[in-house]
């Protein structure tokens, strides 16, 4: 049966609600606890509510009481929340255990082999969550009792092999929906940077948490991470790769804040330095953050549709020789922007082509929102050309 839904988008009605209600958007983001911008775009219908906990919410704030009438779209059609993912309680008793399992300790150059591998299965394997959630518990409950066990230098190293295992926490929470345990591995990520007295470790801590902000729209937050982190990586002097490429990493990470705060001078300001630093860097990875020329290009195409300019955003994108980040997850996030782009442009058939492009990761396909979000405003204008292709999709990423 063709799902119904009311002509009227979703964003107009958020926007009607709120008039009625006699709300600014700066009051309503902030009652929701999100940025300007992120409202903003909601109400442009730029940007898709993800999830029903975030209708929920925002029919509090403008006091509907009926879903329906402020979405436009039955029960049945609209955003859901996906049960916990399996992996997630065994992780968040290890994270929140009062003291770690004893039985998981192992030497120090065996952990870090072991967190190295299992960020190497994270960035390049298609089946990076079977693989990877499995040992996530035993890493964290091995890197805790290390901490605690050794001391002197032994025991900065064990912070540095513990800041890039919280990284990896972080980036694994966030994508399964645990925002909870994301926000904890940042933090202790942040704390063992300092603990390890290591600059570039900091800069990725930061980096992190950086990411940890924008992710739950603090992104006045984020830009102020980003900006401490960037001036204390500017008092080293030299050409320090490591350096280089956190600088570079953070300089991305700032240019999407700036796009989402509407900052357009500051946002290409950004990106000119970021691509400087990539020229000098070549494609790297430092500290399990990939930086260059490939990545700066794919920043450059999201921060352009973050501006809201989807067909610039698009030729940007078109002209990314993607292939050449050795990362699953960017590869994955490059397609579904570009799809975003061309659904915002309605030009539905290059959304669809571009949706099937990354079919590598099926199981990235299943969890990310904004993919999700994509299939969903695609299904509402399907055509009997594109019926197929596009339901096939949305049974891959459960929307269907």
């Amino acid at each position: 049966m063709e799902p119904k839904h009311d002509p009227m988008p979703p964003g107009a009605r958020i926007k009607l609600y709120r008039k009625r209600r006699g709300l600014t958007q700066e009051v309503c983001a902030q009652l929701k606890g999100v940025s300007v911008g992120a409202w903003r775009k909601w109400e442009s219908g730029e940007r898709s509510v993800n999830s029903l906990v975030d209708w929920i919410e925002i029919a509090r704030i403008l006091n509907v009481r009926d879903l329906y009438k402020l979405t436009g779209h039955p029960l049945g059609v609209m955003p859901d929340d996906p049960a916990e993912h399996e992996s997630v309680p065994p992780l968040r008793a290890a994270m929140t255990a009062y003291a770690p399992d004893a039985d998981q300790l192992s030497n120090l150059a065996e952990l870090q082999s072991a967190v190295r591998l299992a960020w190497t299965t994270w960035q390049q394997s298609r089946q990076r969550y079977t693989y990877t959630s499995p040992v996530l518990p035993g890493l964290v409950h091995a890197s805790r009792a290390a901490v605690a066990r050794l001391d002197s230098n032994e025991r900065r190293q064990a912070q540095r092999v513990a800041a890039d295992l919280y990284l990896l926490v972080r980036a694994f929470a966030k994508r399964v929906g645990a925002q909870d345990l994301a926000i904890i591995a940042a933090d202790r990520a942040l704390t063992a940077a300092y603990e390890a007295d290591d600059p570039a470790y900091r800069a990725s801590a930061a980096w992190n948490m950086g990411q940890v902000l924008s992710n739950r729209g603090h992104t006045e937050d984020s830009v102020d991470i980003c900006q401490q982190a960037i001036a204390d990586q500017q008092r080293s002097a030299g050409d320090d790769p490591a350096r280089l490429a956190a600088l570079g990493g953070l300089h991305l990470l700032l240019s999407i804040q700036y796009a989402r705060l509407r900052d357009e001078r500051r946002t290409l300001d950004v990106l000119d330095r970021a691509d400087a630093l990539a020229a000098r860097t070549g494609e790297t990875e430092h500290h399990f953050i990939f930086f260059g020329p490939t990545n700066a290009a794919i920043h450059r195409a999201a921060a352009t549709l973050e501006l809201s300019r989807p067909g610039e955003a698009a030729r940007i994108a078109e002209r990314v020789d993607v292939g050449r980040s050795p990362s699953i997850e960017r590869r994955h996030s490059h397609f579904t922007h570009l799809a975003r782009a061309y659904a915002s442009k309605r030009d539905d058939y290059a959304a669809i082509h571009m949706l099937h492009a990354h079919r590598e990761s099926p199981e990235e396909s299943s969890l990310n929102l904004l993919m999700r979000a994509t299939v969903r405003e695609l299904l509402t204008r399907e055509t009997a050309t594109n019926r197929d292709k596009l339901r096939s999709i949305a049974e891959l990423v459960g929307v269907a």
